[in-house]
């Protein structure tokens, strides 16, 4: 027990290793006041280019992967890596280092499942590339892909509690961009009305 209390703490304090904060003690300012003025990479590559937005989407994926990789060359059981992934998830959402203001947890998301499940890491990539493509909002593709997700993880590892605490992971990324998602769809819809509108004069002249 107190073993497992380690791991989640060790686990949510790693979460709190926000890629975007070490950028501003490299650039010495804040790029999280200017932008969407959140700490994640796309806001960086945004505010200080290409090269910043890879360097924080590397830090905030490998964190991801680290704690993940780490419990399962510990032989940790599977529930436990579980649940240490929605706490560096927590962790990078809520850092209490930065005053429970973090990011969204999108790349740190990416990271635990390329650690945990090769093949869930690739359907969630190729889900979210292929809805992304149709609907043009990378946004709407990833978030659109995690209930299928969800369903692949509960066939690879068919257990009601590791079901509940990966929802809960889903639910956590989900929660904290729902001003985000809202965004993306009315953009999508309105863009669709929009280009009805067009075509339907066209047909009438």
């Amino acid at each position: 027990m107190i073993t497992t209390i380690i791991y989640a703490i060790v686990a949510y304090f790693i979460g709190n290793v926000m890629g975007g904060k070490l950028l501003e003690k490299i650039y010495k300012e804040e790029f999280t006041n200017k932008g969407s003025g959140n700490v994640g990479a796309r806001n960086a590559g945004r505010v200080l280019g290409p090269r910043s937005f890879l360097f924080v989407l590397a830090v905030d994926f490998f964190k991801g992967f680290l704690v993940v990789i780490l419990l399962k060359i510990l032989d940790v059981d599977l529930k436990i890596v579980y649940i240490c992934i929605v706490l560096v998830l927590l962790g990078h959402i809520k850092p209490i280092i930065f005053k429970f203001k973090g990011g969204k947890g999108v790349a740190t998301f990416f990271g635990c499942l390329a650690a945990l499940s090769l093949n869930l890491f690739l359907i969630l990539i190729l889900c979210t590339l292929v809805i992304a493509i149709i609907v043009k909002s990378l946004t709407i593709g990833f978030y659109s892909s995690l209930p299928f997700v969800t369903y692949i993880n509960y066939v690879e590892n068919p257990s009601f509690v590791i079901l509940g605490i990966f929802m809960l992971a889903v639910l956590l990324i989900s929660v904290v961009a729902v001003k985000d998602i809202e965004d993306s769809f009315n953009k999508y819809f309105s863009t669709r009305k929009i280009k009805k509108s067009v075509h339907s004069n066209m047909n009438l002249s």
